[in-house]
Parts: C-alpha cells; structure tokens; sequence
C-alpha cells in the first residue's frame, strides 16, 4: 500500500510539472500510503522482534529503528540533493527510491513468515 500511495504522490508531480496544482492531487496518495504505513510499521516490528531472543530485543530495536533512519536519510538527501531545482524535481527524483524501497521491503515482508516456519517448525 505504501508503494502505490508514494507511486500515486510520484504520479501527481509528473502530472502537475510546471503547473501549480497545490497540494490536493497528493492527498489520495499520501491516505493511501498512511494508512498502509498504519499496517506495516507495528506488526513488522513485532514480527522481527519475536523471532529474536530475550536478551537480544534490546539490540534488534536499536538495529531496526536504525535501518528505518538510515532509509529516512538516503531519501532525504536525494530529495534534498535536488530542491535547488525547486520542489516538483525533488520529489520526481527521490519518489523512484521510495516506491523501490517499500517494494523491497514489502518482498522482505512476505518472505517473514515462511522463514520463521521453516526455522521454527
């Protein structure tokens, strides 16, 4: 859901390029990309955090929470990278590196659960 909200933000900027549309042809994409943010982020952290041992939940999260950072950041420095340019090249530059980076991450996501039956049967 978050690949298709962001796909339909990167949509809308193409769309609007050079001309001012104001914020309303996001709002569908980025309702959609909420609410799939909504049912990622919590059952993902309790999915990885269950299958790691007691004494080693405290290390998981802090990885975790610093791969999200570490994302966070590689896309705002490519959004950034280009706001000189003025926002509407911002976001058509770094939306391909969101969309490609939830779909990965919605690939990791379905290899979970197999994964965890196959080491824990």
């Amino acid at each position: 859901m978050m690949a298709a909200g962001f796909g339909w933000v990167w949509a809308a900027v193409g769309r609007a390029a050079g001309v001012h549309t104001g914020a309303r042809p996001l709002v569908p994409g980025l309702l959609i990309a909420g609410a799939g943010l909504g049912f990622l982020v919590v059952p993902l952290v309790n999915v990885v955090l269950s299958a790691v041992p007691g004494e080693l939940t405290g290390a998981a999260s802090g990885i975790f929470s610093t791969a999200q950072q570490f994302g966070a950041a590689v896309v705002g420095t490519v959004f950034f990278g280009h706001l000189a340019e003025g926002w509407g090249a911002g976001l058509t530059v770094a939306m391909p590196w969101v969309v490609a980076a939830f779909v990965l991450c919605a690939a990791l996501c379905a290899a979970l659960p197999r994964r965890a039956a196959h080491d824990h049967p």
